[in-house]
């Protein structure tokens, strides 16, 4: 099968909910509460979007595309799959790299480089994800033992590795603790 149409439901609700939660990690358009704000769907203008079977778009055009055209955009999707896997593959090829190294700060810059793509579901683009949760989870477990430990100094390394990632808070919540349990008398703040 070359192609699949699907119908999505129009909101002109733009806001983001409240309770969604904050990541580096991409995840499905299609799956969003609202696809037509994922997509930037303009308000009161119909598009037809292109995309491969994950959501993740290539084209875009108006609801007034001649099936020509449109049989050309669908097309030219597969090798467009093709070139953006290769393309992931090799900054997670990177990121493997670094994190074999134990650079877990350049691993995760690599990483980001994936991230930013902005598509879901390529082989590379999963591989990411994986060794991404691989590196938090270390990460994770080193800032426990430092907050046990209250080792301030040893968090504001941790903080530096962790940048532009949703451990970047944990790590400043976890300081402000190690900090507040570093002071023994708080009257004398000693």
């Amino acid at each position: 099968m070359d192609a699949m149409f699907m119908k999505i439901a129009y909101t002109a609700d733009r806001e983001v909910s409240p309770w969604a939660e904050e990541s580096v990690v991409p995840t499905s358009k299609l799956l969003s509460d609202n696809p037509s704000r994922e997509y930037k769907v303009a308000v009161g203008k119909p598009a037809v979007l292109v995309c491969d079977w994950y959501g993740n778009e290539y084209f875009r055009t108006d609801n007034k595309v001649r099936a020509d055209k449109l049989k050309l955009m669908i097309a030219k999707v597969s090798d467009l799959v093709e070139d953006a896997n290769k393309k992931l593959q090799k900054n997670l090829d990177k990121a493997k790299e670094s994190a074999d190294k134990e650079d877990s700060k350049g691993a995760i810059k690599d990483l980001l480089k994936n991230f930013k793509e902005d598509v879901v579901g390529l082989e590379a683009q999963e591989g990411s994800i994986r060794l991404y949760h691989e590196i938090m989870d270390g990460i994770r477990a080193k800032k426990d033992e430092l907050v046990e430990k209250g080792d301030v100094d040893g968090l504001k390394e941790l903080g530096k590795i962790v940048k532009k990632t949703e451990l970047e808070k944990e790590i400043d919540e976890a300081m402000e603790a190690a900090k507040n349990a570093a002071v023994e008398d708080p009257k004398t703040g000693k």
